[in-house]
């Protein structure tokens, strides 16, 4: 590629080297152009490339073409599978990809280091380099490094017994070798397969972030004390769609779903249709995502803290088919809100980071490559809902979920009653959700003592929640009262900042797994009279009473003696207990 452009043997030259780029590049009919000007930083198509080299030469400092497949031509074309080197593998999942192919996930990542070439070129290298001289196993420095660390991921391994063990094997093996001895040394090297993170510090009091124009303010209503971890999802969306496997997965809901009218998947569910509706133009391509948002508190630190909460949030990706989209390995971690104190109403502020993603991937998009199509095309992203328990609907959503009123469908119309001997506050009008014909609505005995007359209520639509939230103002941080929400609403939710998100027919959802384990647990704890889990005791009998019900089990007390609770229809004795346990003990 010396001679003169002119010339016959130039041209020759030219010809071997795009028919050797295209066949190693893996991207059709794209490559990257090495000219003077363009210095492999941008995509184009190979005549034009041809045009370039013809007209601007190639960069006389670009002698080994890492770029076009010279040193890694034996992996042109394979599939990496990102998530494995973050998380665990699944054993029985034949969607896993092998982690021997260290060269192949180098080549999947390359189009990250456009502006970085030593840095991929360090990175190929530690792909490329044998654990040890003679190592007759395939394995090298980096492949070494992906298999242990899922190991450690998989298996929840502490940093310091990772350390440990790295230090063992690495007497154990042969001198010299190439394994890293500490954890420090292994998410250094790394640290370029992982997606990249942003460490942004936030006031104690939950009030701001400390990013944008706030990044240096040094007086604010509180000090940075805490972080939160934000970790962009964008990234790994167009890293997830070069691989070829999942880029055709990810089309599934169009080109292979089942379309019976049954609801197996939410492409099924009359939010996707509402969608398609509405929005045909971001229908139009299978490709753009829609994505569920789910969070909820844990503690970390086991039972060393129990007041600790830290909030990670998490993206479902629902294009996938059913038995993927739930999988470990395609969940996306994007933060994690330290603790210790639970971020509750103010979790807005922590969560804007990330609605600023989701709005841009919704107007703009991102350009992406199809690793299945072998094409560039601009991903749009929407967020069908969010997935959480009871409280952390009231964070997200903005309505009070305590008190009088905290049925959201039901609004200020919830049927409510404060019980005056267990001095909590019950809702007994969900019979008014049956049919108007049901029996149910005619029985009094077996509620409340009175028939049920009144319609279901008819949710709100989002805008006419918005429009109720045209008087709300809220100032975030712990222990300041925010003006004007004195009604059912405690603040208007991040959420509306998202165009669409006053056109979705369903907003929040509730995590099934919390309501059936809490209704599991009291049903079981009333049946088998376990002390602290039973929901019959004397206040509640006591109440029953005061309603004017089940006048035939008030608690009976004799002066002197201890209070006798007559038995109830659901009341077990101690030989059929034993015949419940038995029987779960089966199952």
């Amino acid at each position: 590629m010396t001679k003169p452009r002119t010339s016959l043997e130039y041209q020759r030259r030219v010809d071997e080297f795009l028919e050797q780029a295209a066949q190693n590049a893996g991207m059709g009919n794209r490559i990257y152009c090495p000219c003077v000007r363009c210095g492999n930083k941008s995509l184009q198509l190979v005549k034009d490339v041809k045009g370039h080299l013809y007209f601007n030469g190639i960069n006389s400092n670009y002698q080994k073409w890492i770029w076009h497949g010279e040193g890694a031509s034996s992996s042109a074309s394979v599939n990496f599978n990102f998530a494995n080197v973050n998380v665990g593998v699944d054993e029985n999942d034949n969607e896993n990809e092998n982690d021997n192919d260290v060269v192949g996930m180098v080549n999947d990542i390359e189009e990250d280091f456009v502006d970085h070439h030593e840095k991929f070129e360090r990175l190929l290298g530690d792909a490329e380099k044998p654990l040890y001289f003679g190592c007759t196993k395939n394995f090298t420095k980096l492949s070494a490094i992906v298999r242990l660390y899922n190991l450690k991921a998989g298996n929840g391994w502490s940093d310091k017994s990772f350390s440990e063990l790295l230090k063992l094997l690495a007497e154990m093996l042969p001198q010299p070798n190439e394994l890293p001895t500490s954890m420090y040394e292994v998410k250094k090297a790394m640290s370029s397969l992982g997606m990249g993170y942003e460490k942004i510090h936030a006031c104690w009091n939950d009030c701001i972030l400390y990013r944008k124009e706030c990044k240096d303010l040094e007086c604010c209503p509180g000090v940075p004390a805490k972080v939160l971890w934000y970790i962009p999802p964008i990234p790994r969306f167009r890293r997830l769609f070069r691989n070829a496997k999942h880029a055709k997965n990810l089309t599934w809901h169009a080109d292979r779903r089942i379309n019976d009218g049954m609801l197996r998947h939410p492409a099924d569910a009359p939010q996707w249709k509402t969608i398609d509706r509405l929005y045909p133009e971001f229908s139009r391509d299978a490709r753009n995502l829609r994505l569920g948002l789910s969070t909820d508190g844990m503690n970390p630190h086991g039972l060393q803290s129990s007041s600790h909460s830290t909030w990670p949030v998490l993206l479902v990706n629902y294009n996938l088919l059913p038995h993927l989209c739930m999988k470990r390995k395609f969940v996306m971690l994007t933060m994690l809100i330290s603790g210790p104190r639970q971020p509750g109403n103010d979790i807005d502020v922590y969560l804007a980071p990330l609605i600023e993603d989701l709005k841009m991937l919704w107007e703009e998009g991102v350009e992406c490559f199809d690793g299945s199509r072998e094409e560039t095309f601009t991903l749009r992203a929407l967020l069908l809902w969010t997935i959480n328990d009871f409280p952390a609907y009231g964070n997200l959503s903005g309505y009070s979920v305590k008190g009088y009123f905290a049925c959201p469908i039901c609004g200020e119309n919830t049927c409510s009653k404060r019980l005056e001997h267990g001095r909590k506050i019950c809702y007994m009008g969900h019979r008014r959700f049956l049919p108007q014909a049901h029996h149910f609505r005619k029985q009094k005995k077996a509620f409340n003592g009175e028939a049920e007359h009144v319609r279901a209520p008819k949710p709100l639509s989002g805008a006419e929640v918005l429009d109720s939230l045209s008087g709300v103002e809220v100032v975030f941080g712990k222990g300041r009262r925010s003006s004007n929400t004195e009604g059912v609403w405690k603040k208007r939710s991040i959420f509306f900042d998202l165009p669409y998100w006053k056109d979705l027919l369903v907003r929040h959802n509730l995590d099934v797994m919390h309501i059936e384990k809490n209704v599991c647990e009291s049903l079981i704890g009333t049946l088998l009279n376990i002390p602290g889990k039973t929901k019959d005791g004397e206040n509640a009998r006591l109440d029953m009473v005061a309603m004017g019900i089940r006048e035939s089990l008030k608690p009976v007390s004799e002066e002197g003696k201890r209070t006798f609770l007559p038995a109830a229809c659901y009341t077990l004795s101690r030989f059929e207990k034993k015949i419940v346990l038995l029987h779960f003990g089966r199952g």
